[in-house]
């Protein structure tokens, strides 16, 4: 695992236990790629952890994957402690995120949490390999990304939604809590720690590069 991710992980352990502790517990990484905050949680924490992504990356992954995708996810209703998305829920396409969000909170115990983790789209570093020019039609974005970055697009993606970029802001996310029958009992800041911000409308859409969403189910 790389420094940064390290460092992460670190940061979501310990968010996570401002609210519940997490020696022993068993957690879902949602779109987990090779499942490194997976390894850490269980190195760290001892926590029993399930990476879930669509595709098996290599063989050196996180031992304990699962393939499957966020709107169906083949576990029973209270199986997991936590339940964590990283950095997902802006690729997920806008008409299965609700579905993706209600499942999370399906397959995770009344008495657990929910960690996800965005980047409000109207953020300048929300874009990806778009940034900051994701606020602009997808040419544009695409031709200044060419000239000012020297990075071409592949031919394939003709789109923000071909690179798997669908908008979400802070506003739609909370939609999408409210709308899962859950409730937020804590938003961070995770890049620069100041998580006041979080809590500012407007702010919270322009100035935090990633916001987390801690939640628990409210029925």
């Amino acid at each position: 695992m790389s420094k940064m991710r390290e460092y992460f992980a670190q940061i979501l352990i310990d968010e996570i236990e401002e609210f519940m502790p997490l020696d022993g517990k068993t957690m879902l990484d949602v779109g987990g790629a090779y499942g490194e905050f997976c390894s850490m949680m269980h190195k760290v924490r001892n926590v029993s952890a399930i990476n879930l992504d669509p595709v098996r990356a290599d063989a050196n992954q996180w031992q304990y994957c699962t393939m499957a995708y966020a709107d169906h996810i083949p576990f029973p209703d209270n199986t997991f402690d936590l339940s964590i998305s990283r950095g997902v829920f802006e690729h997920i396409p806008s008409d299965i995120r609700q579905e993706s969000l209600n499942e999370v909170a399906r397959v995770t115990k009344p008495d657990g949490l929910i960690y996800i983790l965005i980047p409000p789209w109207l953020n300048p570093h929300a874009g990806h390999s778009f940034k900051p020019f994701h606020y602009l039609p997808f040419p544009v974005a695409k031709y200044l990304r060419r000239v000012l970055k020297g990075r071409e697009t592949p031919p394939n993606v003709k789109s923000y939604q071909d690179a798997s970029l669908y908008p979400l802001t802070y506003h739609g996310m909370m939609k999408l809590i409210h709308n899962a029958n859950c409730e937020v009992v804590g938003t961070k800041d995770t890049h620069f720690r100041l998580h006041f911000m979080t809590q500012i409308p407007v702010l919270n859409e322009l100035l935090v590069p990633a916001v987390a969403f801690i939640l628990k189910k409210t029925s």
